[in-house]
């Protein structure tokens, strides 16, 4: 199951997670905006800079929206 890292009012954000569903890809939702511990996890170990950020097994796929998932 991948991981999805989002934060409040990014359309880029929505529109990763709209592609997620619509290719039926399950993932666990992670707001960066409302949960420290998440955008910790986003900066410290994935070493993120932007959103959103999908993650698989540990593995990060993509920083940031390029129209994939």
């Amino acid at each position: 199951m991948l991981e999805v890292y989002v934060k409040d009012g990014c359309p880029y954000c929505e529109k990763q997670v709209e592609v997620l569903k619509k290719k039926g890809v399950e993932y666990k939702l992670y707001n960066v905006s409302s949960d420290p511990q998440a955008l910790k996890k986003a900066r410290q170990e994935y070493k993120a800079n932007k959103v959103p950020v999908v993650v698989k097994d540990g593995v990060v796929q993509n920083i940031g929206f390029g129209g994939g998932g």
